[in-house]
């Protein structure tokens, strides 16, 4: 009876081990990631980067901090190895909070991030032999937010791949920056609404 009751215990825990040992298949002290990311406005494209660091508080939530830079070549000309242009750059330095589910390996988050934007518009020529030379044209600073989420596929039990992220990012530059950033065509709005992805490496620790 005792052997019985034994077996029947041993049966009841297997999958609760199982679980154990899937939850613990990750590590979730907090996560690093690096990786390609474009932003979205107004059928304007800017190209750039992504760089976000996450601390969890628990293991399902935690508070990020993500730094993204993109930007867009406004015009420009070149000739026999001489060249002139102008380019939009736009930075977002953002915090928040982050929650996360697990599933095995691989997870999905969503976040909602708040900080500030940081928009630059430079001019600058190439000439041979000298090189490059930049001139600074028109700078501003605005509040900026962003809520959204994504899916990491774990490789490890340290390293994933962000097949995606997706934001709903938005900026309040005065509508005269906001016309030199490129992020408007027209005066009168001092909200700018973009959507940016994001893929690339999660490191986790």
């Amino acid at each position: 009876m005792r052997l019985r009751a034994i077996l029947v215990l041993g049966l009841f825990c297997l999958p609760l081990l199982g679980m154990a040992q899937e939850r613990g298949d990750v590590a979730s002290h907090g996560s690093i990631f690096g990786g390609y990311s474009p932003l979205n406005n107004n059928s304007k494209t800017f190209n750039g980067w992504d760089a976000q660091g996450t601390f969890n508080l628990t293991r399902n939530f935690g508070i990020t901090a993500d730094f993204s830079g993109t930007s867009r070549q406004l015009a420009g000309i070149s000739f026999a190895g001489f060249s002139a242009g102008s380019q939009q750059h736009i930075y977002n330095f953002l915090f928040g909070p982050t929650a996360t589910a697990y599933f095995g390996r691989s997870s999905v988050f969503g976040h909602a991030l708040f900080g500030a934007a940081r928009s630059s518009l430079g001019a600058g020529v190439t000439i041979p032999i000298i090189g490059g030379i930049s001139a600074p044209l028109n700078t501003a600073n605005g509040f900026a937010m962003a809520f959204g989420g994504g899916v990491d596929i774990g490789l490890t039990r340290h390293f994933a791949i962000r097949a995606a992220q997706v934001d709903f990012l938005r900026t309040n530059f005065n509508s005269v920056d906001a016309l030199a950033a490129g992020l408007t065509s027209s005066l009168g709005s001092n909200n700018q609404n973009s959507f940016r992805y994001s893929g690339g490496i999660v490191w986790r620790w």
